[in-house]
Protein backbone atom coordinates (compact mmCIF):
# COMPACT_ATOMS: atom_id res chain seq x y z
CA UNK A 1 0.00 0.00 0.00
CA UNK A 2 2.73 2.48 0.35
CA UNK A 3 4.47 1.45 -2.62
CA UNK A 4 0.66 2.32 -4.27
CA UNK A 5 1.30 5.70 -2.57
CA UNK A 6 4.42 6.77 -3.60
CA UNK A 7 3.31 5.63 -6.90
CA UNK A 8 0.21 7.72 -7.15
CA UNK A 9 1.70 10.82 -5.17
CA UNK A 10 -0.49 10.31 -2.23
CA UNK A 11 -0.58 9.48 1.26
CA UNK A 12 -0.92 5.72 2.24
CA UNK A 13 -4.25 7.02 4.30
CA UNK A 14 -5.80 7.78 0.96
CA UNK A 15 -5.07 4.42 -0.69
CA UNK A 16 -6.93 2.77 2.56
CA UNK A 17 -9.90 5.03 2.49
CA UNK A 18 -10.33 4.20 -1.55
CA UNK A 19 -9.85 0.54 -1.17
CA UNK A 20 -12.07 0.33 1.90
CA UNK A 21 -14.83 2.47 1.23
CA UNK A 22 -14.64 4.80 4.42
CA UNK A 23 -14.39 8.26 2.45
CA UNK A 24 -14.29 8.31 -0.81
CA UNK A 25 -11.61 10.23 -2.93
CA UNK A 26 -11.57 12.36 -5.35
CA UNK A 27 -11.27 11.21 -9.16
CA UNK A 28 -8.11 12.67 -10.38
CA UNK A 29 -6.76 10.72 -6.78
CA UNK A 30 -8.99 7.71 -7.82
CA UNK A 31 -7.21 7.38 -11.20
CA UNK A 32 -3.48 7.81 -10.20
CA UNK A 33 -4.60 5.22 -7.82
CA UNK A 34 -5.73 2.96 -10.03
CA UNK A 35 -2.87 3.39 -12.35
CA UNK A 36 0.28 2.94 -10.09
CA UNK A 37 -1.99 -0.25 -8.66
CA UNK A 38 -1.76 -1.43 -12.30
CA UNK A 39 1.77 -0.64 -12.80
CA UNK A 40 2.70 -2.20 -9.21
CA UNK A 41 0.48 -5.69 -9.57
CA UNK A 42 -1.07 -4.61 -6.44
CA UNK A 43 -3.96 -6.68 -4.98
CA UNK A 44 -5.88 -4.73 -2.05
CA UNK A 45 -7.21 -7.23 0.56
CA UNK A 46 -10.91 -6.10 1.39
CA UNK A 47 -12.04 -6.36 4.97
CA UNK A 48 -15.39 -3.88 4.97
CA UNK A 49 -18.49 -6.41 4.76
CA UNK A 50 -20.24 -6.47 1.36
CA UNK A 51 -21.97 -2.90 1.18
CA UNK A 52 -24.85 -4.00 -1.03
CA UNK A 53 -26.03 -3.64 -4.08
CA UNK A 54 -27.56 -0.41 -6.24
CA UNK A 55 -30.56 -0.72 -8.19
CA UNK A 56 -30.93 1.64 -10.73
CA UNK A 57 -34.83 1.93 -12.54
CA UNK A 58 -34.91 2.94 -15.66
CA UNK A 59 -37.25 3.85 -17.98
CA UNK A 60 -35.43 3.33 -21.36
CA UNK A 61 -32.75 3.58 -23.61
CA UNK A 62 -33.90 5.40 -26.44
CA UNK A 63 -32.43 8.50 -24.80
CA UNK A 64 -28.65 9.21 -25.54
CA UNK A 65 -28.88 11.12 -21.88
CA UNK A 66 -29.88 8.12 -20.33
CA UNK A 67 -27.34 5.96 -21.91
CA UNK A 68 -24.28 8.50 -20.82
CA UNK A 69 -25.39 8.40 -17.71
CA UNK A 70 -25.70 4.72 -16.79
CA UNK A 71 -22.20 5.06 -18.48
CA UNK A 72 -20.39 7.26 -16.27
CA UNK A 73 -22.57 5.28 -13.16
CA UNK A 74 -20.62 2.22 -14.36
CA UNK A 75 -17.88 4.09 -14.03
CA UNK A 76 -17.91 6.02 -10.87
CA UNK A 77 -19.60 3.41 -8.34
CA UNK A 78 -16.32 0.76 -8.47
CA UNK A 79 -14.76 4.02 -6.61
CA UNK A 80 -17.65 3.44 -4.11
CA UNK A 81 -17.50 -0.71 -3.71
CA UNK A 82 -20.99 -1.12 -4.53
CA UNK A 83 -22.58 -3.75 -7.15
CA UNK A 84 -25.29 -2.35 -10.15
CA UNK A 85 -28.30 -3.86 -10.89
CA UNK A 86 -30.48 -2.14 -14.08
CA UNK A 87 -34.11 -2.93 -13.71
CA UNK A 88 -36.47 -2.05 -16.72
CA UNK A 89 -39.97 -0.16 -15.78
CA UNK A 90 -41.36 0.44 -19.24
CA UNK A 91 -43.88 -2.87 -18.56
CA UNK A 92 -46.29 -3.21 -16.40
CA UNK A 93 -46.63 -5.52 -13.77
CA UNK A 94 -44.54 -6.29 -10.58
CA UNK A 95 -41.60 -8.03 -11.75
CA UNK A 96 -39.02 -5.80 -10.00
CA UNK A 97 -40.59 -7.19 -6.66
CA UNK A 98 -38.14 -10.64 -7.75
CA UNK A 99 -35.03 -8.21 -7.46
CA UNK A 100 -35.71 -6.89 -4.28
CA UNK A 101 -36.70 -10.72 -2.92
CA UNK A 102 -33.38 -11.70 -4.12
CA UNK A 103 -30.81 -9.30 -3.91
CA UNK A 104 -29.41 -7.48 -0.91
CA UNK A 105 -30.26 -4.21 -2.59
CA UNK A 106 -29.34 -1.18 -0.30
CA UNK A 107 -30.51 2.07 -2.10
CA UNK A 108 -32.43 2.62 -5.68
CA UNK A 109 -31.53 5.40 -8.02
CA UNK A 110 -34.64 6.69 -10.50
CA UNK A 111 -34.07 8.10 -14.04
CA UNK A 112 -37.74 8.09 -14.57
CA UNK A 113 -39.73 11.31 -12.80
CA UNK A 114 -42.79 9.57 -13.56
CA UNK A 115 -42.12 6.30 -11.61
CA UNK A 116 -45.28 4.10 -11.07
CA UNK A 117 -46.74 4.41 -7.72
CA UNK A 118 -47.31 1.35 -6.40
CA UNK A 119 -43.65 0.77 -7.58
CA UNK A 120 -42.62 3.53 -5.53
CA UNK A 121 -44.51 2.57 -2.18
CA UNK A 122 -43.24 -1.03 -2.43
CA UNK A 123 -39.73 0.35 -2.23
CA UNK A 124 -40.84 3.27 0.54
CA UNK A 125 -42.12 0.14 2.64
CA UNK A 126 -38.69 -1.55 2.70
CA UNK A 127 -37.43 1.58 3.91
CA UNK A 128 -34.46 1.57 1.35
CA UNK A 129 -32.89 4.69 0.43
CA UNK A 130 -33.59 6.27 -2.97
CA UNK A 131 -32.48 9.11 -5.35
CA UNK A 132 -34.27 10.85 -8.08
CA UNK A 133 -32.01 11.67 -10.42
CA UNK A 134 -32.23 14.82 -12.71
CA UNK A 135 -35.43 15.44 -11.78
CA UNK A 136 -37.86 16.63 -9.32
CA UNK A 137 -40.07 14.12 -7.51
CA UNK A 138 -43.86 14.71 -6.34
CA UNK A 139 -43.11 11.46 -4.07
CA UNK A 140 -41.23 13.35 -1.17
CA UNK A 141 -39.85 10.04 0.10
CA UNK A 142 -36.79 10.21 -1.83
CA UNK A 143 -33.71 12.28 -2.19
CA UNK A 144 -33.92 14.55 -5.61
CA UNK A 145 -30.70 15.58 -7.16
CA UNK A 146 -31.04 17.65 -10.34
CA UNK A 147 -30.74 21.57 -12.28
CA UNK A 148 -32.77 24.11 -11.97
CA UNK A 149 -34.82 23.14 -15.19
CA UNK A 150 -37.00 26.48 -15.27
CA UNK A 151 -34.18 28.72 -14.89
CA UNK A 152 -31.99 27.17 -17.35
CA UNK A 153 -34.97 26.78 -20.40
CA UNK A 154 -35.40 30.60 -19.40
CA UNK A 155 -31.54 31.44 -19.76
CA UNK A 156 -31.58 29.42 -23.26
CA UNK A 157 -34.53 31.47 -24.05
CA UNK A 158 -33.32 34.90 -23.39
CA UNK A 159 -29.85 33.68 -25.48
CA UNK A 160 -31.43 33.34 -28.36
CA UNK A 161 -34.27 36.77 -27.68
CA UNK A 162 -31.06 38.43 -27.08
CA UNK A 163 -29.78 37.17 -30.33
CA UNK A 164 -32.54 38.72 -31.74
CA UNK A 165 -34.71 35.76 -32.15
CA UNK A 166 -38.17 36.38 -31.77
CA UNK A 167 -39.80 32.93 -33.61
CA UNK A 168 -38.39 30.27 -31.78
CA UNK A 169 -39.68 26.76 -32.30
CA UNK A 170 -38.99 24.57 -28.68
CA UNK A 171 -39.09 20.97 -28.80
CA UNK A 172 -40.33 19.20 -25.23
CA UNK A 173 -41.15 16.04 -23.74
CA UNK A 174 -45.02 16.27 -22.49
CA UNK A 175 -44.83 17.70 -19.39
CA UNK A 176 -46.50 16.04 -16.66
CA UNK A 177 -47.14 18.17 -13.17
CA UNK A 178 -43.95 19.14 -12.02
CA UNK A 179 -42.36 17.34 -14.72
CA UNK A 180 -38.63 19.03 -16.09
CA UNK A 181 -40.23 19.16 -19.55
CA UNK A 182 -43.29 21.33 -17.84
CA UNK A 183 -40.67 23.48 -16.34
CA UNK A 184 -38.38 23.90 -18.87
CA UNK A 185 -41.42 25.47 -21.12
CA UNK A 186 -42.47 27.44 -18.08
CA UNK A 187 -39.06 29.01 -17.80
CA UNK A 188 -39.74 30.12 -21.79
CA UNK A 189 -42.41 31.55 -21.33
CA UNK A 190 -41.48 33.74 -18.26
CA UNK A 191 -38.37 34.48 -20.71
CA UNK A 192 -40.84 35.71 -23.27
CA UNK A 193 -42.44 37.68 -21.22
CA UNK A 194 -39.77 40.01 -20.47
CA UNK A 195 -38.29 40.99 -23.44
CA UNK A 196 -42.64 41.68 -23.60
CA UNK A 197 -43.26 39.50 -26.71
CA UNK A 198 -46.41 37.29 -27.16
CA UNK A 199 -45.47 33.23 -26.40
CA UNK A 200 -46.89 31.24 -28.81
CA UNK A 201 -48.24 27.84 -28.23
CA UNK A 202 -48.50 26.64 -31.72
CA UNK A 203 -44.40 26.93 -32.06
CA UNK A 204 -43.69 24.37 -29.60
CA UNK A 205 -43.90 20.51 -30.72
CA UNK A 206 -43.80 17.70 -28.13
CA UNK A 207 -42.52 14.37 -28.54
CA UNK A 208 -39.80 11.77 -27.32
CA UNK A 209 -36.64 13.94 -28.05
CA UNK A 210 -34.98 11.73 -29.40
CA UNK A 211 -33.13 12.17 -32.43
CA UNK A 212 -36.06 10.77 -34.68
CA UNK A 213 -38.48 12.69 -33.17
CA UNK A 214 -36.21 15.33 -33.51
CA UNK A 215 -36.73 15.24 -37.07
CA UNK A 216 -40.32 14.61 -37.60
CA UNK A 217 -41.27 17.51 -35.38
CA UNK A 218 -38.90 19.51 -37.11
CA UNK A 219 -40.04 18.32 -40.49
CA UNK A 220 -43.67 18.48 -39.46
CA UNK A 221 -43.05 22.36 -38.35
CA UNK A 222 -42.12 23.16 -42.15
CA UNK A 223 -44.74 21.70 -43.33
CA UNK A 224 -47.32 23.16 -41.16
CA UNK A 225 -45.64 26.41 -42.56
CA UNK A 226 -44.63 27.48 -39.04
CA UNK A 227 -42.11 30.42 -39.20
CA UNK A 228 -38.83 30.08 -36.98
CA UNK A 229 -35.38 31.54 -36.85
CA UNK A 230 -34.33 29.09 -34.16
CA UNK A 231 -34.66 25.60 -32.33
CA UNK A 232 -35.15 25.12 -28.92
CA UNK A 233 -34.87 21.36 -28.37
CA UNK A 234 -34.75 19.88 -24.79
CA UNK A 235 -32.30 17.21 -25.18
CA UNK A 236 -28.75 17.41 -27.45
CA UNK A 237 -30.32 14.42 -29.84
CA UNK A 238 -33.12 16.09 -30.14
CA UNK A 239 -31.57 19.23 -31.88
CA UNK A 240 -29.54 17.07 -34.13
CA UNK A 241 -32.42 15.89 -35.32
CA UNK A 242 -33.23 19.70 -36.25
CA UNK A 243 -30.13 20.23 -37.92
CA UNK A 244 -30.61 17.08 -39.93
CA UNK A 245 -34.69 18.23 -41.14
CA UNK A 246 -33.36 21.49 -41.94
CA UNK A 247 -30.36 20.07 -44.11
CA UNK A 248 -32.31 18.16 -45.60
CA UNK A 249 -34.62 20.99 -46.85
CA UNK A 250 -31.47 23.44 -48.22
CA UNK A 251 -31.26 25.22 -45.10
CA UNK A 252 -27.91 25.74 -43.04
CA UNK A 253 -26.99 25.99 -39.52
CA UNK A 254 -26.50 28.50 -37.89
CA UNK A 255 -26.82 30.58 -40.68
CA UNK A 256 -30.40 30.50 -41.65
CA UNK A 257 -31.67 28.91 -38.77
CA UNK A 258 -29.92 28.75 -34.85
CA UNK A 259 -30.27 25.90 -33.21
CA UNK A 260 -29.57 25.21 -29.28
CA UNK A 261 -30.08 21.59 -27.49
CA UNK A 262 -30.17 20.68 -23.61
CA UNK A 263 -28.01 18.28 -21.35
CA UNK A 264 -24.51 18.69 -22.88
CA UNK A 265 -23.55 15.04 -23.41
CA UNK A 266 -20.79 13.83 -25.09
CA UNK A 267 -22.08 13.54 -28.43
CA UNK A 268 -23.26 17.82 -27.98
CA UNK A 269 -19.40 18.10 -28.76
CA UNK A 270 -18.45 15.42 -31.24
CA UNK A 271 -20.72 16.72 -34.23
CA UNK A 272 -20.11 19.81 -36.59
CA UNK A 273 -21.41 22.37 -36.01
CA UNK A 274 -20.45 22.00 -32.63
CA UNK A 275 -23.46 22.21 -30.15
CA UNK A 276 -25.22 25.13 -28.52
CA UNK A 277 -26.67 23.91 -25.60
CA UNK A 278 -27.46 23.76 -21.55
CA UNK A 279 -24.91 21.88 -20.07
CA UNK A 280 -26.04 19.54 -16.77
CA UNK A 281 -23.34 18.48 -14.54
CA UNK A 282 -23.88 14.85 -15.26
CA UNK A 283 -20.36 13.57 -13.32
CA UNK A 284 -21.30 15.28 -10.50
CA UNK A 285 -25.34 14.52 -10.32
CA UNK A 286 -23.58 11.26 -10.08
CA UNK A 287 -21.15 11.71 -6.88
CA UNK A 288 -23.58 13.20 -5.43
CA UNK A 289 -26.22 10.57 -5.74
CA UNK A 290 -23.69 7.77 -4.80
CA UNK A 291 -22.33 9.77 -1.75
CA UNK A 292 -25.85 9.58 -0.13
CA UNK A 293 -25.71 5.53 -0.30
CA UNK A 294 -22.22 6.17 1.70
CA UNK A 295 -23.48 7.86 4.47
CA UNK A 296 -24.96 5.52 6.85
CA UNK A 297 -26.63 8.49 9.21
CA UNK A 298 -30.71 8.86 9.13
CA UNK A 299 -31.21 11.91 6.98
CA UNK A 300 -34.05 13.74 5.81
CA UNK A 301 -34.82 13.55 2.05
CA UNK A 302 -33.48 16.75 0.64
CA UNK A 303 -33.32 18.35 -2.62
CA UNK A 304 -29.56 19.31 -4.51
CA UNK A 305 -29.77 21.66 -6.85
CA UNK A 306 -26.51 21.96 -8.78
CA UNK A 307 -24.95 24.46 -11.32
CA UNK A 308 -25.88 24.10 -14.90
CA UNK A 309 -23.62 26.16 -17.92
CA UNK A 310 -24.93 27.31 -21.42
CA UNK A 311 -21.99 25.91 -23.30
CA UNK A 312 -21.49 28.60 -26.23
CA UNK A 313 -21.03 26.07 -29.80
CA UNK A 314 -21.26 27.23 -33.21
CA UNK A 315 -25.39 26.64 -33.99
CA UNK A 316 -26.21 29.95 -32.60
CA UNK A 317 -25.73 32.90 -34.14
CA UNK A 318 -27.75 36.83 -34.58
CA UNK A 319 -30.61 36.68 -36.86
CA UNK A 320 -29.59 39.07 -39.57
CA UNK A 321 -32.62 37.77 -41.61
CA UNK A 322 -35.67 40.01 -42.58
CA UNK A 323 -38.14 37.75 -42.05
CA UNK A 324 -38.69 34.34 -40.09
CA UNK A 325 -37.76 30.67 -42.07
CA UNK A 326 -41.01 29.76 -43.39
CA UNK A 327 -42.64 27.66 -46.32
CA UNK A 328 -42.14 29.97 -48.51
CA UNK A 329 -38.87 30.49 -47.90
CA UNK A 330 -38.29 26.72 -48.00
CA UNK A 331 -39.73 26.13 -51.23
CA UNK A 332 -37.65 28.98 -52.59
CA UNK A 333 -34.51 27.54 -51.78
Amino acid sequence: MRDVAKRAGVSPATVSRYFHGKNIVTTEAAKRIEEAVRELAYTPVYKQKNPGVIAVLIPNLKLAYFSEVLRELLEAVPRYGYRMVFIPVTEQGEAYKQFFKELDITGVIYLEENADQDMLNYIAAKNIKTVMFGAISADKRCKMIHINDLAAAHEGARYLLNLQHEQILILSDYPKSISSGFQRITGCKRAFEEFGLEFDENKVKYGELTYDSGYRMTAQAIREGITFTAAFAFSDEAALGVISALSEVGLKVPEDVSVMGFDGISLSRQVTPKLTTISQPIKKMIEQTLDTFQNQKKEENIEITLPYRLEQGETCVVNQKSKAISKETVNRK
